[in-house]
């Protein structure tokens, strides 16, 4: 397990941006057990040291909903969206995710809200059906204006232009075909000092945009 030492108090959300995503057990309903697991993040992401500034996003939009990381419950959302929640773990360690998707085409995409520890969403992902299909399991289908869905501007597809466009360069580049966006900035509030991270990242294949994240965490 990686850890990042100035923000050892952050939420456990960091234990999911190394490795494979585990089942942990403990679902809200008997009908959750089908929905699609979130991709595991990769090893590369701790590579790179974050440097200070403002994300590059901090959040996903789905249609006409802006969702922001560490702010939008997840509950809420779904409720609105009408889709299913998973849930796995119990007592200091919970995480809820749920996976969307616009259509079942080589041209569609995947999309997976995950909330860590928290009740707010704390985690999106976006990943391609023809270049990176998802393992097994069910995904809401969005309708209508549903499907605009974006991470910061940036879909699946996209070229490497598109995405400079839209995020600047990068703050590491990994040799796996990985582009990282890792942020931290120190929020002071009263006597307090609170630590926030911000990770985005987006995987290359073939020319384009196959998956691409944002993950925030910030200490209590």
């Amino acid at each position: 397990m990686v850890h990042f030492p100035h923000i050892m108090k952050t939420l456990s959300s960091i234990q999911l941006l190394i490795g494979a995503v585990a089942a942990a057990g403990l679902q809200t309903a008997a009908y959750a057990s089908s929905v699609a697991e979130p991709f595991a993040y990769p090893e590369s992401l701790v590579a790179g040291r974050p440097v200070e500034g403002k994300p590059v996003t901090q959040g996903i939009r789905i249609g006409s909903e802006d969702v922001t990381l560490e702010s939008t419950p997840i509950r809420d959302l779904a409720k609105k969206l009408h889709f299913s929640l998973m849930r796995e773990g119990d007592g200091d360690y919970t995480r809820d995710w749920t996976c969307l998707t616009t259509g079942s085409g080589s041209d569609d995409f995947s999309v997976w809200l995950i909330a860590t520890c928290s009740p707010a969403v704390t985690e999106a992902q976006m990943a391609s059906n023809g270049l990176s299909p998802r393992g097994k399991g069910t995904c809401h289908l969005l309708k209508g204006s549903e499907k605009n869905v974006s991470i910061g501007g940036v879909t699946p597809g996209m070229t490497w232009e598109q995405v400079l466009a839209k995020f600047g360069q990068p703050t590491y580049a990994a040799d796996d075909g990985w582009y990282f966006w890792s942020t931290s900035k120190t929020i002071e509030e009263f006597s307090n000092s609170r630590e926030q991270m911000n990770w985005t990242g987006v995987q290359l294949e073939k020319g384009k945009v196959s998956r691409l994240f944002s993950s925030q965490a910030t200490n209590p």
